[in-house]
C-alpha cells in the first residue's frame, strides 16, 4: 500500500520534472528563433536522437566539476543557486544538442545564441542591467569567435582517447566547456558585483582561469 507522504512525494516529483523539461523547452525555442534558419531546421529535426545523446554525454559528466563551481556561488541564497545552475544547465544541454547535430561545416558562432539566452537570464537573476546589443558584440567577438576558437585545441587535450570519439562527442565536449565556463564566470562576476561589459578584460582573465581549472580537475579524476 503506498502511503499518502510517498505519493506526495512522488507527484512533487513528477511535477518538478514536468516544470524543468517544459523550462527547457522554453529555453531551446527561444534559442533557435535566435539561430540561423537553415541550422535551426537540422537541430529541429534531429533534435530526438541529439538530445538523448546529449543526456547521456552529461550524465557521463555532470558530476566532475560541481564542487568547483559552488563556490561561486558564496552568499548566494538557495533560490537563486537554483535558477543559477538550471540556466546554465540548459544552455549546456542545448549546446550539447547542437554540438550533437548533423550541421555541415558547423562553427562555434552557433553557440552565440545560446549563450546570450544563458547569460540574459543570468542577469535578470541578478537583477542586473543586460544590453543585448553590445552583449551580442562582445560575446561573439570575444568569447565565441575569439577565446571559443583558441581554447578548442586546449579543450581537447583533456578529452580522454581524443582520437577514438566520434566527432559528435568532440563538438559536444568543446561546446559544453565553453557555453558551462562562460556561465560560471558570468555567475562569479555579478556575485561579486561586476559588470561583464564594463570589465572585459577581467572577464577574459577569469574564463580563461575557469578553462584551466577545468583542464586541471579532468586530469586528476
Amino acid at each position: 500500500m503506498i502511503r499518502k507522504s510517498d505519493k506526495k512525494l512522488k507527484d512533487r516529483t513528477k511535477e518538478d520534472k514536468i516544470a524543468k523539461n517544459e523550462g527547457f523547452d522554453e529555453f531551446f525555442n527561444q534559442v533557435l528563433k535566435n539561430m540561423p534558419a537553415r541550422s535551426a531546421k537540422i537541430i529541429k529535426s534531429s533534435f530526438v536522437v541529439s538530445k538523448a545523446k546529449a543526456e547521456q554525454f552529461l550524465a557521463n559528466n555532470s558530476q566532475k566539476f560541481d564542487q568547483l563551481f559552488e563556490e561561486f556561488l558564496v552568499g548566494v541564497d538557495s533560490q537563486t543557486r537554483r535558477k543559477c545552475h538550471e540556466t546554465i544547465h540548459f544552455a549546456t544541454l542545448t549546446a550539447a544538442i547542437v554540438g550533437f547535430s548533423p550541421i555541415p561545416f558547423s562553427d562555434a558562432v552557433l553557440l552565440v545564441p545560446i549563450q546570450l539566452t544563458m547569460m540574459m537570464r543570468l542577469y535578470k537573476i541578478f537583477g542586473a542591467s543586460w544590453s543585448e546589443a553590445l552583449a551580442k558584440g562582445v560575446t561573439k567577438e570575444l568569447v565565441v569567435v575569439g577565446l571559443g576558437r583558441s581554447l578548442v585545441g586546449n579543450v581537447l587535450k583533456f578529452v580522454p582517447a581524443v582520437g577514438t570519439i566520434a566527432g559528435g562527442a568532440i563538438n559536444a565536449t568543446v561546446a559544453t566547456t565553453i557555453t558551462e565556463a562562460l556561465g560560471w564566470v558570468t555567475v562569479k562576476m555579478l556575485n561579486d558585483g561586476e559588470d561583464i561589459f564594463n570589465n572585459v578584460l577581467t572577464f577574459e582573465g577569469q574564463f580563461k582561469g575557469l578553462v584551466s581549472k577545468l583542464q586541471k580537475t579532468t586530469k586528476k579524476k
